[in-house]
């Protein structure tokens, strides 16, 4: 088990680590050496123990990425106060709801996001710092760089931490409905940090680029893996395709953590600029479905280690990894042997060590024998330490012997390959036969005029509910949802083959890149009670 102190980056001079003077955190025209960010951090530690928030006191930042919200979330940690990041996407109204979930005592946010802040009722109780640009021009309230600088670097004497103390709480996507609060301890994510370092394989001579936000358990995590790494972080607000990749090739990028989406409008842009990539080492993506041919297409562009890493919120991070060694196999090998590499890239890995996976039947609850469909669950330190507020969740979620149900539907195979079918609310139900949208969005995405694709439930009078398709062609494409469906017809059975197909220029999507099927499938059920039939 890491150390506590270690994983609160207490100290971020750890046997192993970077030296003091080398580059911590690069953000715009901005740099600060781990030196300069450890002394940062010792000074938000003391203004959060003079504000008496020390040892419980509740902190949220809103804003996109900056040097301020490292500073904040490492000192804080070293105070023992949890933190919080919401997504500035969020509408006022949506805004208002976490902040009133949560309950800060000290805002902290950008000049962009000032006015809209001050006008919440919700955030009228907490003091509330602005980032500026480190001359006091942070708009209205209080400027974050003056109050930090302002601080001695001396920490006074602190509480003793605890495993089981909250340190980042991190609000779940909220597709299906209001966001909820995963209280993430130094238990879970002392557990989680340390082996995703050893994924990407990160130690001080790496470049990592940040691109994805921290309020994404990724975007946290990325952060969080590179200093424990003492590897130099690059942030960047700018997820463009062609940006990114000026980026890649100006701070010589080695390691890269994209969400599925991101990975695919970097693979099309590579195509017409080819930027020099021979920097990277390794690339990982998660967070959606990928189809297969953006996944030789990134293999064959990057010319690095592709992993591939599934986890939740909940989970602090990675759960499974799908591996370079995985993504990469001899087409000259036994045509057995190459159609088990090709349907494995179809998964999402191997548990990591310390986590233990189990199939549960979704009706009787009993475990699954392998192959066996059902509930996808999940036993490790990792594990979240509740839902803020919300003990009737988290006594839905974590359930007896730590085992936390994940909401996800798959099955493992017998060498421990996770394959996830869908979301067990997504789950179409039609003439009693189950059918997992995710299975038919894979089918479809092979055609070649099909950009991306998702399929919901619609309601059928005769089957109670059928797969319906949405899908965004390619550009200059005149496909038909006849030609898709029979498409569909020549890969799926006839029952889990769509009813019918809507075009749309893009599909609608969530901060952490997931597709908002509840958006897409709300038109159909207009009018209707039950959002099942």
């Amino acid at each position: 088990m890491t150390e506590l102190r270690d994983f609160a980056l207490e100290r971020l001079t750890r046997p192993g680590a970077a030296e003091r003077h080398d580059t911590a955190v690069v953000h715009g025209d901005r740099s600060v050496s781990y030196e300069e960010l450890d002394r940062a951090a010792d000074q938000v530690a003391t203004g959060l123990t003079r504000l008496g928030l020390a040892g419980g006191g509740r902190v949220a930042y809103v804003g996109r990425n900056s040097l301020a919200v490292v500073e904040l979330m490492l000192g804080a940690s070293r105070a023992g106060v949890v933190t919080t990041v919401v997504n500035w996407r969020l509408h006022p109204v949506e805004l208002s709801y976490v902040i009133d979930d949560f309950d800060p005592w000290l805002i902290v946010t950008t000049g962009e996001f000032a006015d809209t802040l001050a006008a919440l009722p919700e955030s009228a109780g907490a003091a509330v710092l602005v980032v500026g640009d480190g001359s006091g021009g942070g708009g209205p309230g209080h400027d974050w760089d003056e109050w930090r600088t302002g601080q001695p670097a001396e920490v006074p004497d602190l509480p003793e931490h605890s495993e089981d103390d909250v340190v980042l709480q991190l609000y779940t996507s909220g597709t299906t409905g209001r966001p909820k609060g995963a209280m993430l301890t130094r238990r879970s994510l002392g557990a989680c940090v340390p082996d995703t370092v050893s994924v990407w394989e990160l130690d001080p001579t790496s470049v990592v680029l940040s691109v994805l936000p921290m309020f994404h358990i990724a975007g946290a995590g990325t952060m969080l893996g590179a200093l424990w790494a003492g590897s130099r972080l690059v942030i960047d607000n700018d997820a463009g395709a062609e940006h990114m990749l000026g980026v890649i090739e100006s701070e010589r990028v080695t390691n890269l953590v994209l969400a599925s989406v991101l990975l695919q409008t970097l693979v099309e842009a590579q195509k017409t600029l080819s930027a020099d990539l021979s920097s990277l080492r390794t690339v990982s993506y998660g967070a959606a479905p990928i189809t297969g041919q953006v996944l030789q297409a990134a293999i064959d562009s990057f010319g690095c280690r592709i992993v591939q890493a599934y986890g939740l919120t909940e989970t602090a991070g990675v759960l499974c990894v799908l591996d370079a060694q995985d993504h990469s196999f001899d087409p000259n090998d036994p045509p057995q042997a190459v159609a088990r590499s090709i349907d494995r890239l179809r998964s999402c890995g191997r548990a990591r060590p310390g986590v233990e996976l189990r199939i549960v039947d979704i009706q009787t609850g009993e475990v699954m024998p392998i192959g066996g469909v059902g509930e996808v669950q999940a036993r490790s330190d990792r594990l979240m330490g509740g839902y803020w507020k919300r003990p009737d969740d988290t006594a839905e979620v974590l359930v007896a012997d730590g085992w936390f149900r994940t909401g996800d539907v798959g099955e493992l195979d017998a060498d421990g390959y996770l394959f996830l079918r869908d979301r067990l609310r997504d789950t179409i139900i039609s003439g009693g036969e189950n059918i997992y949208p995710a299975e038919v969005e894979d089918a479809l995405q092979w055609h070649p005029d099909v950009v991306e694709v998702a399929v919901v439930g619609v309601p059928d009078d005769r089957w109670g509910e059928s797969p319906r398709a949405v899908a965004v062609r390619a550009a200059g494409s005149s496909l038909t949802d006849e030609e898709l469906i029979r498409f569909a017809r020549s890969r799926l059975a006839a029952y889990k083959c769509p009813s019918g197909v809507d075009f749309v220029d893009a599909l609608p999507r969530n901060a952490s890149g997931k597709v908002l099927r509840r958006e897409l499938r709300e038109p159909y059920w207009t009018g209707r009670d039950r959002r099942v039939n």
